[in-house]
């Protein structure tokens, strides 16, 4: 189920308090708060699937076990401008 975020709309006609809620895809956005009864509007967010890129991933990804079995080379700076192999 998807995470949708929601702003509390004030009397005065600012914003609010942000809250989020899970919802399956096919119901209908919220325009009142859950509990509060206060008027809602959704806010828009860019989607984040973090499953096969996420940091977690790209570390085991990039991990020396990998990099060795893929035939990669681990190099360090050896402060006199130039690489050491690290083993």
């Amino acid at each position: 189920m998807p995470l949708r975020r929601y702003i509390v709309i004030k009397s005065d006609g600012s914003d609010g308090q942000e809250f989020e809620v899970d919802l399956p895809l096919d119901a209908p956005d919220f325009v009142v708060h859950p509990v509060t009864q206060e008027k809602c509007r959704r806010t828009l967010n860019s989607p984040t699937l973090t499953t096969r890129y996420g940091e977690g991933a790209m570390k085991q990804f990039v991990s020396e076990k990998n990099l060795k079995r893929a035939g990669f080379k681990k190099l360090e700076k050896n402060g006199e401008g130039g690489w050491t192999e690290i083993t």
